[in-house]
């Protein structure tokens, strides 16, 4: 049997899926693609994307399912034996499909939706807007955690606050001595070559992913991807991966993407002074995100100087750099150079120069399919809103 994963109302998640699809963000220990191959391994998997990634197809000649990158399934999916529509909190996910014809991009796919009548409800949860990440990300968290069952023994020099059950600690991980982990309220697990360094406190649910190094940090119920590099305070954040937040300064409810680094004393707010509903911009359109406490989105290679403030509900493109301190603009577009003053477009030939520089500072080359994306990018951004 194959697996389809597919984007789905994509436009919702910008600007984190500026440079890679949608089924590639983070969602409690693993992105979305791998929390669904989790469930069918030994599946054949494939994707449908958006045609700038050019990913390649491979035919489609017998039953598959189709699932939707907006889905973070809890179980296996189990088959009617005919073409099924699938549902998580009333809206469509996915669908299998027995016999041909089989959808073969995205706008097929959403014919094929409108097509199948038999419906069926699944276990899981539903990222339909970009704060739902955010949202979600505590309590998807807990529940890979429990898949995992994961044992292993916890150095005694760790002081554990809550049950020892809810931590697991990679072996090849290293936790130096006056680390505290806090359990009481959710699990905490640190992969593979992290560097936990003395002063840090982790409560859980937390997740720290391979070769992070967290610093002095002080982190509550947040999700780190591989390679970053944590100091200060975090709370309540998702970060992507291969980003900086080294130095003192707070960032909350909050989703930071790729290759971002956010200068020393850098400080976003999330919660009004009326404590009102934050509202945020998707696309053109400012909406109520519902919550009382909601950070920013930050795209991927922006970086801010020291003394910088995010006000809340934030939205900052790709490749921005704010440079003199002081507050940001709540709304920036990609491919911006600019202070509390003054504003500029980023040249991208200088914008690809630095990142090359800065990738293989974590042993990543850039391809030259990725700076295709990037130039694919600035045209759409630069070129179209000039």
């Amino acid at each position: 049997m194959k697996v389809i994963i597919y984007e789905d109302n994509f436009e919702q998640f910008q600007p984190l899926i500026n440079l890679y699809p949608q089924f590639f963000l983070r969602v409690g220990m693993k992105t979305i693609s791998e929390n669904t191959t989790y469930f069918f391994k030994r599946a054949e998997i494939s994707y449908i994307t958006r045609k700038l990634f050019n990913n390649k197809k491979n035919g489609i000649t017998d039953p598959a399912l189709y699932i939707s990158a907006r889905a973070i399934i809890s179980k296996r999916i189990t088959f009617l034996g005919k073409d099924t529509k699938f549902l998580i909190d009333s809206q469509p996910i996915g669908f299998f499909k027995q016999k041909p014809p089989f959808p073969k991009n995205l706008k097929e796919i959403k014919k094929t939706l409108k097509e199948i009548k038999t419906t069926r409800e699944i276990d899981g949860f539903l990222v339909d807007k970009l704060w739902d990440l955010i949202k979600l990300n505590s309590v998807v968290l807990t529940h890979q955690f429990e898949c995992v069952k994961a044992k292993h023994e916890i150095p005694k020099h760790i002081y554990i606050i809550g049950q020892k059950s809810k931590v697991f600690i990679a072996q090849k991980a290293h936790i130096h001595k006056l680390v505290t982990i806090d359990v009481s309220r959710g699990p905490v697990y640190i992969d593979d070559d992290v560097i936990i360094r003395p002063f840090s406190f982790i409560a859980g649910p937390s997740y720290i992913g391979p070769g992070s190094i967290i610093d002095r940090a002080k982190i509550i119920e947040s999700s780190i991807g591989p390679s970053c590099r944590i100091g200060g305070e975090v709370e309540s954040c998702i970060f992507q991966g291969y980003s900086n937040k080294y130095h003192e300064g707070f960032i909350g409810h909050s989703v930071i993407g790729e290759w971002v680094n956010l200068g020393a004393l850098t400080t976003n707010s999330d919660l009004k002074n009326n404590y009102g509903s934050v509202r945020t911009r998707i696309g053109m359109r400012e909406l109520d995100s519902g919550m009382k406490k909601l950070g920013c989105f930050i795209g991927d290679h922006t970086k801010t100087g020291i003394g910088t403030l995010i006000p809340t509900g934030a939205i900052i493109g790709s490749f921005v750099n704010f440079f003199g301190g002081g507050m940001m603009p709540k709304y920036v577009p990609g491919f911006k150079w600019l202070s509390t003053t003054k504003q500029k477009n980023y040249d991208l030939e200088k914008a690809i120069a630095c990142a090359r520089i800065v990738m293989p500072r974590r042993s990543v080359k850039m391809s030259k399919h990725y700076e295709g994306l990037i130039r694919t990018y600035y045209r759409c951004e630069v070129r179209c809103s000039d």
